[in-house]
């Protein structure tokens, strides 16, 4: 029987045939397997966002008709509206089918005969009660001073909406017995969540306006409870800028800047940047120059656009305790009351212009060239707020006294909510 050939191992050969093995694998793989080499990780590519901002188009259509000089229109949580007429001191909703309902009633005093500025003005709507449920503030004229009311907002969950539990908010907003004029009045829950209100100089100019212990001729800015916000200009004190003459807009924009309107007397109406302690010139300054009183009397509104007042347009002012606007108009292509911001735009509505400004915002504090839509097709315009479907709805203020003033005057169906589509424009 032949001998087994006894089998030897070598450590050193079997490393080198066992690597031989592998590397000609992988050069074999690496010509031509399917086996995928690995691939870098993709880097997202960021999305490019355009600056644009929005304009009018399309067809306007006619909502609701036969109101009495609205002054505000608020869009609830659930789509319904709510709209207050100035004279008569009611509060409406206007339902999803264009119904038209009361829910309250604020009494108007004094009551508006012609030309006044008087009554039920701005409201806003803020969740500060228990549970998130809303309160409603009203800016209310009365026979000794302006004041704002507070209401619980209430509903069933069915499209019902109540006011209840109605008391004064803020009282002693200077008022003059002898004018009903320049009451400002819009209100609204800033972006820190402060109740801000527009005011002006209740006819008193100077008085007011120049006088950081009175409130008229100033904004405000006021904590939800009714107390002081600890960062305000001064101690103890609602005021947040002085030296307007009657501001009646605000609207903040995605900068956080605070834009406001402003009427003139004879010269210039303006928008202002509103910025914290800063005082805006009136009665020393109107638009960019020195004010120059007017030879008609400053307490009669119904002189006519055609009647050339001294214009206070000679002497540029430079003075560094007034802030100078942003932009400025003639009254007759301006007397602009509500003013919104919308995706890039701030809109103002204009009362005796007859039109709305829009005007870009191309950067932080940085405005591009206003344009104007709409100019004397619908008369006075009093407010443009964003709608739930990205629309506008206008309201006019045709039936508030002064309706001829504006190319295009008044409307059988006046006052109406007008609707508004928007398309984007890019820059």
């Amino acid at each position: 029987m032949a001998k087994k050939e006894e089998r030897r191992t070598d450590p050193l050969f079997e490393f080198i045939v066992v690597g031989s093995l592998i590397l000609g694998g992988v050069f074999a793989f690496g010509s031509g397997s399917s086996v995928a080499a690995p691939v870098p990780e993709e880097k997202p590519i960021p999305e490019i966002v355009r600056p644009s901002y929005v304009e009018p188009t399309g067809q306007a259509k006619t909502l609701v008709t036969g109101l009495r000089a609205p002054w505000e229109l608020l869009f609830l949580p659930d789509g319904q509206a709510l709209v207050d007429e100035r004279d008569s001191g009611s509060i409406l909703l206007i339902s999803k089918d264009l119904k038209v309902s009361k829910v309250g009633f604020t009494n108007t005093a004094p009551l508006c005969k012609k030309f006044c500025e008087g009554g039920t003005l701005g409201m806003t709507i803020a969740a500060d009660r228990p549970d998130s449920k809303l309160s409603l503030f009203v800016f209310q004229t009365t026979n000794s001073d302006n004041r704002i009311l507070k209401y619980d907002l209430n509903t069933d969950g069915a499209g019902s909406w109540t006011l209840a539990n109605k008391r004064v908010f803020i009282k002693g907003i200077e008022r003059s017995g002898k004018s009903t004029t320049h009451n400002g009045g819009r209100l609204a829950i800033g972006p820190d969540g402060k109740l801000w209100v527009s005011l002006g100089d209740s006819g008193m100019k100077g008085a007011t306006s120049q006088n950081w212990g009175k409130r008229a001729g100033s904004i405000l800015r006021i904590n939800l409870d009714g107390s002081v916000p600890a960062d305000n200009p001064k101690e103890n004190s609602f005021v947040w800028v002085k030296g307007l003459r009657d501001t009646q807009g605000m609207a903040w924009d995605n900068f956080g800047n605070l834009w406001s309107t402003e009427f003139g007397q004879d010269t210039w109406d303006e928008i202002n940047l509103i910025e914290k302690g800063k005082n805006y010139g009136w009665p020393i300054a109107e638009g960019f120059y020195k004010f120059v009183e007017s030879p008609l009397e400053s307490d009669d509104p119904t002189f006519k656009p055609d009647v050339p007042p001294i214009a206070s347009n000679v002497e540029k002012l430079n003075d560094s305790r007034y802030t100078p606007p942003v932009l400025a108009w003639n009254p007759a292509e301006a007397a602009c009351s509500g003013i919104t911001f919308v995706k890039g735009s701030l809109i103002s509505a204009c009362l005796r212009g007859g039109k709305l400004w829009i005007i870009p915002v191309l950067g932080n504090k940085k405005l591009g060239e206003p344009k104007e839509f709409f100019k004397g097709r619908f008369g006075r315009l009093r407010e443009a707020t964003l709608a739930p479907d990205g629309s506008l709805w206008l309201i006019t203020s045709n039936r508030d006294g002064r309706g001829g003033w504006s190319s295009g005057g008044e409307n059988p169906q006046d006052d109406r909510i007008i609707r508004v589509p928007l398309k984007t424009v890019y820059y």
